[in-house]
C-alpha cells in the first residue's frame, strides 16, 4: 500500500489526552487491569474521556503504554463480560496473511 510510505502516515501512537492522564494516574498504585477498571466503573471518569470524542484531543504516547492499556481492556472485558465480547475483524485476509493469522491465533488462545 502506498499509504506505509507516505510522509502524512502516523509513526507513534496517538491517544486521548485525557485517557492517558486518567490511566498515569491509576497506574502509580494499581496493576494494569485494576487500573483499567478503575477508569472504565467509575462514572465520572469514563464520561470524562468519552465525552471528548470526536473533538480531538489526541496526544502521543509510547508503544509500550499503549500496549498495556489494549492487553489490560482486553484481560478486563474478557474476565467481566467473558471471552466471546472480544471479537476480530479483518475484511480482506488475502491483503496480509500474517496480521491475519496472528489476529485469528489471538482470539482463538483467549477463548473468543
Amino acid at each position: 500500500s502506498w499509504y506505509l510510505y507516505s510522509a502524512n502516515r502516523l509513526k507513534n501512537p496517538l491517544i486521548r489526552g485525557r485517557l492517558v492522564r486518567l490511566w498515569r494516574e491509576a497506574r502509580q498504585t494499581l496493576s494494569p487491569v485494576e487500573a483499567w477498571a478503575s477508569i472504565v466503573e467509575d462514572p465520572v471518569k469514563a464520561k470524562e474521556y468519552k465525552s471528548r470524542r470526536g473533538l480531538g484531543g489526541m496526544v502521543r504516547a509510547n508503544w509500550e503504554e499503549v500496549n498495556e492499556i489494549i492487553a489490560a481492556a482486553n484481560i478486563y472485558t474478557a474476565k467481566t463480560f467473558g471471552p466471546d465480547r472480544i471479537i476480530g475483524f479483518s475484511p480482506i485476509p488475502a491483503m496480509s496473511m500474517v496480521s491475519y493469522a496472528a489476529g485469528s491465533r489471538y482470539l482463538s488462545l483467549i477463548g473468543g
